[in-house]
């Protein structure tokens, strides 16, 4: 007589093929969430960019440099007290993540934006050694240190001009 149903074997390569397609569905998923989370960093630096070039319009120059700004949001203060933007920019991580920075000439007339991007892989990530070293300690132009905690990534940089 013979009974109808699945055999071991054939459960166990079903299984296998099931668990197959959640590791890649899972995988793109966060590759998905990485690079949307760099995006949102991109418009955030432009959006800043922006609001720069309208205050450089009515001060004559960009936001001067200060040296005694720890955690680095001097500048965001200065445009968010000025009217230049309705909100502070945070990184799409929070705090597990390393800040937005900017620097500027002492002159006031050239700015640097730099954000830190988790794909290391973006083709817009920053390549010049000598841009990166403004922001780093020879670590070339990667994004590494205790504000980022277990996490690694490459630096994206406006500047202007």
């Amino acid at each position: 007589m013979k009974t109808k149903g699945f055999t071991l074997i054939e459960l166990l390569v079903t299984m296998g093929i099931i668990a197959v397609l959640t590791g890649m569905a899972v995988f793109n998923f966060n590759q998905a969430r990485v690079r949307a989370r760099d995006v949102q960093r991109k418009n955030d630096a432009s959006q800043l960019a922006k609001a720069l070039e309208v205050y450089k319009n009515d001060n004559g120059s960009y936001i001067p440099p200060k040296s005694s700004d720890p955690d680095n949001s001097y500048f965001q203060t200065v445009l968010l007290e000025g009217g230049y933007t309705k909100t502070t920019f945070n990184d799409p991580r929070g705090t597990d993540w390393d800040t937005y920075s900017y620097l500027s000439n002492d002159d006031g007339k050239t700015y640097y934006l730099r954000v830190c991007l988790e794909n290391k892989a973006d083709s817009t990530r920053t390549t010049d050694t000598n841009l990166c070293g403004l922001f780093s300690n020879g670590s070339g132009c990667g994004c590494s240190g205790s504000t980022l905690g277990n996490y690694a990534g490459v630096m994206y940089i406006l500047r202007n001009p």
